[in-house]
């Protein structure tokens, strides 16, 4: 099967400090893999080599057959390949439907509308329940 990520000997140093020596790493599809070490093993320093926020001194990445060099975070997730991070926030009070229409109001760069309900407003709602349908929690869009 084609690789999803290929990683070839990854370097980034801060100073005398390796944070990345030589880390490869190939996922095929479907594949689910951990990241594990202790505190300032680089962890954190290769996902943000991965994601683009941070440039390796050397080696490459390549992200469905495409060499991710030179593309910045916007870039490689347009092409599907981003990050999440620990810590997420839901407003627990609205449904799942509504928490995806925040994001989808923010993407839009349309974050304040006040002189329309915002469950009645379809370029909200409908890429909303666009994205649930895509992640299979349609079902639970008004929970």
């Amino acid at each position: 099967a084609e690789l999803v990520l290929e990683i070839r000997d990854l370097k980034k140093t801060f100073g005398a400090l390796k944070a990345t020596d030589g880390v490869s790493l190939d996922l095929k599809p479907g594949e689910i893999h951990a990241l594990i070490g202790p505190n300032g093993a680089g962890k954190s320093t290769l996902i943000h080599q991965i994601s683009g926020s941070l440039r390796p001194d050397s080696g490459s990445i390549r992200f469905l057959g495409q060499d991710m060099a030179g593309l910045d975070m916007a870039a490689r997730g347009r092409l599907g390949l981003g990050r999440s991070f620990q810590i997420s926030s839901l407003a627990q009070e609205f449904s799942a439907l509504r928490n995806v229409m925040l994001a989808v109001q923010a993407r839009q760069g349309t974050s304040f509308r006040f002189l329309r309900p915002v469950m009645s407003d379809k370029s909200l709602t409908e890429p909303a329940m666009a994205m649930l349908e895509r992640v299979g929690l349609a079902g639970r869009a008004y929970v």
